[in-house]
């Protein structure tokens, strides 16, 4: 009778052995899973927000002071004249918006979309996936102005504000369902002012 009851014990215990590695065994896979996407959308929001913010600090270079320098201003889309190859001839046209859901209909991420960079009307380039972009417009004085800026009102456009959230396209399969989690990383800037767009 003692040894049933040894073996019976020990059965116990080493399911209980067995259930606990398995479990460590899960939980560290998906820290690791999660850790990865973390680094990964860090990567791909450094990424495009380099050029964003390379390109609108060079708004309006050699652009005549006469001429207007931004030319569109909606909520998540702009559009504004400079001079990319810097020979002066001729001014280009720099696009930037952002896509619908349906380009990335194949990533578990419902949210994220293709931002779009469009230069002299050619076919647009895919510069990252984003699931927010968010562009504010504002004044001398501080004012945030309405969007879409009336074309009467571009002028008046001293500073950009740029906001933009990066989510990893898919979650770990063991959080996949109603509360997946999507690894995420936002980046604001408000100092894309250039010099040369300031007429």
């Amino acid at each position: 009778m003692g040894a049933i009851l040894d073996i019976i014990i020990s059965f116990v215990v080493g399911g209980m052995l067995l259930l606990i590695i398995l479990t460590a065994n899960d939980i560290a896979a998906e820290n690791h899973a999660i850790y990865n996407g973390d680094m990964l959308v860090q990567e791909m929001l450094i990424s495009t927000a380099q050029i964003i913010e390379g390109e609108l600090r060079n708004m309006g270079f050699g652009v005549a002071e006469t001429v207007a320098t931004i030319l569109e201003a909606d909520s998540s889309s702009f559009a504004f004249l400079t001079d990319l190859d810097r020979d002066g001839d001729p001014i280009d046209t720099v696009r930037y918006f952002i896509g619908p859901t349906s380009e990335l209909a194949g990533t578990q991420n419902e949210a994220d979309r293709l931002l779009h960079r469009q230069v002299n009307g050619a076919p647009s380039m895919q510069i990252g996936a984003v699931t927010l972009f968010k562009v504010n417009y504002i004044t001398q004085g501080g004012d945030v102005l309405d969007r879409p800026v009336p074309v009467s009102d571009l002028s008046e456009i001293h500073t950009v504000e740029v906001t933009m959230e990066v989510q990893n396209p898919y979650a770990p399969m063991s959080m996949v369902g109603e509360q997946a989690l999507f690894s995420s990383s936002l980046w604001q800037q408000t100092r894309l002012a250039s010099q040369n767009s300031r007429r």
